[in-house]
Formats: structure tokens, C-alpha cells, sequence
């Protein structure tokens, strides 16, 4: 299986991603402490492309995309939480107010989907730990995926991802948002089920990287701070489409991925058009990602010349 395209794409994609941004906030301007990751960043590089080579040096087929594709994964945590402070930084005036509008325009009442959701106590609970499956997703899909012999399948999600999380960055520029709870001064102590923590934990952060002059990028400190679109609704899509060709994994995949996807809404304090406008980026950055790593014959539309014929013919 030729999957070179998909591979080379991530790992330059994700060492260009840390050129990129720092040479972006180092020409806006934008303070970066290097403190708590640089070092760390480097010395996990290292281990993860030595680990690269030993496993091709041993034959070990199935142990180097898993390395690889964890790996950068892993380093790509930094280029991406930076990219969404750098977004936030520039400080585009809020959004909230459109974001609701647009709601509203759909038919959507924050408030009464979340009283709603809150008098369901399996419900609720099965939402909380659907949002919180996003971590362990990102890492064990690609791992599922190799095993599984979709090895090409397992660089393109990691790809793909890694795109997504820039637009999203890129679009949320323009639309920063404090999001439901504290938009709708939503009081979290009425809550019985559903688990407002990450309704209120960004905000800190979010506040000091707008109006703090004297605010620093840490990564230790770092919190998902894009609003619109909704990383969570986006990955959602992009782990379902990711296990849709493993049949075992298939219909388990698409039933808690639309579960996390709509968990942004009551867990993750987003407007319905975050997730709208998350599943969108998703789709977009997949149909990028899967026509870039196809192989250049397909891209071309060019077909194998036909066979030459073998018969010899007669001379006169």
C-alpha cells in the first residue's frame, strides 16, 4: 500500500507548522514564552524519529506509522495552541452577539436545550464523558487504524486534523467568542447533571491574551480557547469518517462521535452554529487532505498506457 504521500505531508507539515508560527508571532509581535516546551519539543522529536527509524531498520510494519502519527500529533499540540492565542490576540471585537443571532435565526434556544438536557441524568452523564473521549480519541484512532492495515487512512486523520485545528484558529480570528455561559449569564450552580467545567475554565486565559499588555504565551497554561468554529464538533467528524472503513469499529465510532459532537453545545459552552460551522471545517480540511495525498496518476486523471502487443508481424 502506498501511503509515502500521506506520511511525508504530516511529518513536513508539522515541522513547517513550528516554523510557521513562531516566525508569524515573532513578526507581529506577539510574546511567546519557550519555557516549559521548547526543549521538551525537541528531545520528544528526536525520540520519536529515532523510534521512526529503529522500527523500519527491524521490519517492524506495523509499530512505525503508529510512532509516527502519534508523534505528530503529540508536537503538533504546540503549533496549534499557539495558533489559537495568536487568532485571539489580535482582537477582533466579540462575536457573541452574532453567534446567538444566528442561532436564534435556526430555531435554537441555548437556555431551554440545556434545562432540557439537565433533567436527563443518563443523558447528561453520557454527554460529559463523550466530551471528554477527545484526547483519547486523537491518540488511540490512528493506533486502531494501523492495526487494522489502514495505514494511509491513520497519516491522513492526523493530517487532517492538524488542518482543521488552523483554519478553525484562522476563522476564529474574526469571530472570538465568549460563549453560552457566560453570554447568557447562564448560573452553572442550577446545573444537577451536566458538567459546566469547561463552560468557565478558558475564560481566564481568553481575557488576559485580549487585555492583558502584559500577557505571555505559556504552554503549560494553554487552554482551547476557539469558540467558533467547534474543535470538538470537528474532530467528531473527522474520527467517525477516520474508523468508517474498520466494520468492527464502524457504527461504535459514529454513535459516540455524535455524541461528542453535540456535547459541544451543553459541556463545551458553544453556539449550535460552532458545531454547524466545526462539522463544515472538518469536511473541508478531510477533502483537502484525501485529494493532496492521492496518488499523482489519480490527481491527472491519467490512465496506464495499454499493454504492446506481442505478435510480431509478418514481413513480406
Amino acid at each position: 500500500m502506498d501511503f509515502s504521500r500521506a506520511r511525508l505531508l504530516l511529518i513536513g507539515g508539522t515541522i513547517s507548522s513550528y516554523a510557521a508560527l513562531l516566525f508569524m508571532a515573532s513578526i507581529a509581535g506577539f510574546p511567546v514564552s519557550f519555557e516549559g516546551w521548547l526543549f521538551e519539543a525537541a528531545a520528544f522529536a528526536i525520540v520519536v524519529f529515532a523510534a521512526s527509524f529503529l522500527a523500519l531498520r527491524f521490519n517492524f510494519q506495523q509499530l512505525r506509522p503508529m510512532i509516527e502519527c502519534c508523534g505528530c500529533g503529540l508536537l503538533l499540540v504546540v503549533p496549534i495552541s499557539l495558533s489559537t492565542y495568536f487568532s485571539t490576540w489580535i482582537n477582533f471585537p466579540l462575536a457573541d452577539d452574532r453567534l446567538s443571532g444566528w442561532d436564534s435565526w435556526l430555531g435554537v434556544d441555548w437556555p431551554a436545550i440545556m434545562a432540557w438536557i439537565d433533567r436527563h441524568q443518563l443523558l447528561s452523564e453520557a454527554l460529559n464523558k463523550a466530551y471528554r473521549s477527545f484526547p483519547y480519541q486523537l491518540l488511540l484512532c490512528p493506533v486502531l487504524l494501523v492495526l487494522s492495515n489502514h495505514h494511509k487512512r491513520a497519516y491522513q486523520m492526523v493530517g487532517a486534523y492538524a488542518l482543521l485545528c488552523f483554519s478553525s484558529a484562522a476563522i476564529s480570528a474574526f469571530f472570538p467568542a465568549l460563549g453560552t455561559y457566560a453570554y447568557y449569564q447562564f448560573d452553572a450552580s442550577s446545573l444537577q447533571h451536566i458538567n459546566a467545567t469547561y463552560g468557565y475554565l478558558f475564560l481566564e486565559e481568553f481575557h488576559a491574551v485580549r487585555n492583558d499588555p502584559n500577557f505571555i504565551w505559556r504552554l503549560p497554561e494553554s487552554q482551547g480557547i476557539v469558540t467558533f468554529p467547534s474543535v470538538h464538533a470537528a474532530v467528531a467528524v473527522l474520527c467517525a469518517w477516520a474508523l468508517w472503513p474498520v466494520a468492527l469499529l464502524r457504527y461504535p465510532a459514529l454513535v459516540l462521535n455524535l455524541a461528542m459532537g453535540f456535547s459541544a453545545i451543553p459541556a463545551g459552552s458553544h453556539y449550535a452554529v460552532d458545531v454547524i460551522a466545526g462539522m463544515a471545517v472538518a469536511a473541508a480540511s478531510i477533502g483537502i487532505i484525501t485529494f493532496a495525498t492521492r496518488p499523482v496518476d489519480e490527481k491527472l486523471n491519467v490512465r496506464p498506457a495499454p499493454a504492446a502487443s506481442s505478435s510480431v508481424p509478418a514481413q513480406s
